[in-house]
């Protein structure tokens, strides 16, 4: 069982965490790996944040399932599959720090851009919804932080918010569930895993609903550019985690 003081600050940061995606649509997955990470290594915090996305994922889509976007979706699901195997196996090999910094410049690269332009395009081709797949998936099977990616490229589309939030959930269930027999497989998903994010669940779930609820005030104007803002700041926090 785990100690009570880590307890007790995983459920703080996982509260956070989830009342960002239920607000935002993103943000779990980076906000619980940055806490997380600072006090366990990075495979039992993949694990954790695996489980626990994937019950968040699923909670959310459940509300919001008449509202996906079905054709990028289904465009953008097999490159997540495949990525997610990919980067699940090459977890030990990889320079987490590189990509991971590298992934944070990027990210705040594209949010200053759509804060700048807030101009949304009405679609986008077929072949970025498949690199924005296997890029997520690739990230998100490494390092549980492949949220980012898929964000900035769903977000350029000029949908309502609920239906991107919606279908980044489809997708964010997609990637957890892909990357779960792959971790185990490998021994990455131990008891202990398990038992922490059973813990969480409720709190989880107060969380996410409690996102949801303060989005209801938000104009589609203001969501996006808070979105922009957001994801800048995580971006940020890639950049200079340890």
């Amino acid at each position: 069982m785990p100690e009570l003081s880590y307890l007790a600050a995983s459920a703080a940061i996982m509260a956070i965490g989830a009342l960002s995606q239920g607000f935002l649509g993103f943000g779990f997955a980076i906000v619980a790996m940055a806490g997380l990470t600072l006090s366990r290594d990075l495979l039992h915090a993949a694990g954790v944040v695996n489980l626990t996305g994937i019950l968040v994922a699923a909670s959310m889509l459940t509300s919001l399932r008449r509202e996906v976007l079905w054709r990028p979706a289904l465009r953008m699901i097999p490159g997540v599959l495949v990525g997610v195997v990919l980067g699940v196996s090459a977890l030990g090999a990889l320079d987490r720090d590189l990509m991971v910094r590298t992934l944070g410049v990027t990210i705040i690269a594209i949010s200053l851009w759509n804060l700048r332009t807030p101009t949304q395009r009405a679609g986008e081709a077929p072949i970025l919804d498949g690199v924005a797949g296997l890029l997520g998936g690739l990230l998100g099977g490494a390092f549980n932080t492949g949220g980012p990616a898929i964000v900035a490229h769903l977000y350029r589309r000029p949908d309502s918010p609920q239906a991107v939030k919606a279908t980044n959930q489809l997708i964010f269930l997609t990637m957890g569930l892909a990357r779960l027999p792959t971790a185990t497989a490998q021994g990455q998903m131990t008891s202990s895993i398990w038992i922490e994010a059973t813990i969480m669940a409720p709190i989880l779930v107060t969380g996410l609903l409690l996102g949801i609820r303060l989005s209801r005030w938000v104009s589609p104007a203001q969501f996006r550019r808070v979105s922009w803002l957001a994801l800048a700041a995580m971006g940020a926090a890639l950049v200079i985690s340890p």
